[in-house]
């Protein structure tokens, strides 16, 4: 599962305990009922328009964490921060040379939710991130074990601690997917390795197993697998895979979803459960289906980990590639870790896959993400279901930005309040070409996909 949840208040704290009153805006998160519609982008009513917004030009000081066992709370005071990449204001890619221009920002989570004057800047220059460094969020988990999240940063670690990443700690070369795979408690990391000779690579699966030390080392390094996909039967022998982990039985480990990678089509997946046999998993991975977005939840409250596969709407544009299976074609599948029946639903979009709990029922949403939006498929007593779904939108400028340029894109999904609703981040960019900047970048935090919003941007970042 993908982070936790609540709203940012209208009030954010500057530094100097002045209040920084943020704009409010109306957004229309209904748009319809059911979902038996399958476009990419599902109809709506006209996007809301670009609020105003503001950000403390002082930093406040990070409040000092003691502490935690949340893998996405950066200073280890109980709640959830937001981490992302994004691009460094007054840099353009034409003057780095094309090189990275990317900044790493870290807002801290607060009992009053996002606070962007509790933050922390690393701009693309310090040693501690790699060369180059995607835009969009980023994932952490505690690696060492010290109660501080840790962020992965494009192949890189930036360590967390008391106040945010230290600036004495420098970055350990270490990348991979986090998760406690053998159930020990400790978080490790899945990666996936090439072996043979260069354009005849075949790929496999090892977990490397913490905590980690500061210089990146492993406590144990496990046994390679080769492709689960492949030893499936499934064929793409030679082909690289993706990999997706949550919990989908309820036992303390981790599990995965293996999906091929093809030529920009839906792909098989499968799962692997955490446990003891080759590479540290069982020894069968049961093919699921085919769907190229995956998402682990508990959509119907029971306790155990439910595993959501689907169409993530992309196409290889060869004639007929839009004639997928019925299956297949905008469809999601839900495969539940109890006694519940596999059930296969039509959300009304097609795009990546996260889950939250947004309305503090004890049951995840599924939120379908596409450009300027997300779609929210809602959990129930009896699953995942159509009823009552609904569709968020964000776009990021006005007239004076193409119409193609101007949708907000699904930033996260977590409980930054700690008050068991989770919100959902927007961010958008201005970027040329190449990822550099051409003004402030702006998020928006919908407090459990209602119409309660508050926006920050990073206009004063870098002050």
């Amino acid at each position: 599962m993908n982070g936790n949840r609540n709203m940012v208040k209208a009030g954010l704290a500057v530094a100097g305990c002045v209040l920084l009153i943020l704009a409010a805006v109306a957004l229309r998160p209904l748009v319809g009922h059911g979902g038996s519609g399958s476009s990419a982008e599902p109809a709506s009513g006209p996007p809301a328009g670009l609020e105003p917004v503001a950000t403390p030009s002082v930093a406040a000081p990070v409040p000092r964490g003691g502490g935690s066992r949340r893998d996405d709370d950066v200073n280890g005071d109980g709640y959830a921060d937001l981490v992302f990449a994004a691009p460094a204001i007054g840099v353009r890619s034409t003057d780095t040379g094309g090189e990275q221009s990317a900044y790493l920002g870290v807002v801290y989570g607060s009992a009053r939710g996002l606070d962007p004057s509790t933050r922390t800047v690393i701009e693309p220059d310090d040693t501690r991130l790699p060369p180059y460094l995607a835009q969009g969020t980023l994932p952490t988990a505690d690696l060492d074990g010290d109660g501080y999240a840790d962020i992965l940063a494009g192949g890189h670690v930036v360590w967390g601690g008391p106040a945010g990443p230290p600036d004495e700690a420098p970055a350990a070369e270490l990348g991979g997917l986090p998760g406690d795979f053998d159930g020990d408690g400790r978080q490790d990391l899945a990666v996936t390795e090439a072996v043979g000779e260069k354009y005849a690579e075949r790929y496999q699966l090892r977990v490397l197993y913490g905590p980690f030390t500061r210089e990146g080392k492993p406590r144990r390094t496990g046994a390679a697998r080769p492709s689960p996909v492949a030893e499936a039967g499934l064929g793409y022998e030679d082909a690289d895979f993706s990999l997706t982990a949550g919990e989908a039985d309820g036992d303390r480990s981790t599990d995965l979803v293996v999906t091929a990678h093809g030529d920009d089509e839906q792909e098989p997946a499968v799962l692997l459960r955490g446990g003891d046999g080759p590479g540290g998993f069982a020894a069968r991975a049961p093919y699921l289906r085919t769907g190229s977005a995956v998402a682990f939840g508990d959509f119907d409250g029971d306790g155990k980990g439910d595993v959501a596969v689907g169409d993530n709407g992309t196409r290889n544009g060869e004639p007929g590639a839009d004639a997928q299976d019925p299956a297949v074609h905008d469809t999601v599948t839900v495969y539940y870790g109890g006694s519940r029946p596999d059930k296969r639903l039509r959300p009304g979009a097609t795009g990546d896959y996260v889950t939250e709990d947004l309305d503090d029922d004890g049951r995840d949403e599924l939120l379908i993400s596409f450009d300027g939006g997300a779609r929210i498929l809602h959990g129930s007593a009896d699953g995942l279901t159509t009823d009552k779904s609904a569709t968020v939108r964000r776009d990021g400028a006005g007239k004076e930005v193409p119409a193609s340029e101007r949708p907000a894109y699904f930033t996260a999904v977590r409980d930054f309040d700690r008050d068991g609703r989770a919100e959902v981040v927007f961010g958008w960019s201005p970027a040329d070409e190449g990822g550099g900047s051409t003004g402030p970048s702006r998020w928006w935090v919908l407090e459990g996909g209602t119409d309660t919003v508050s926006a920050f941007t990073d206009a004063r970042f870098f002050d």
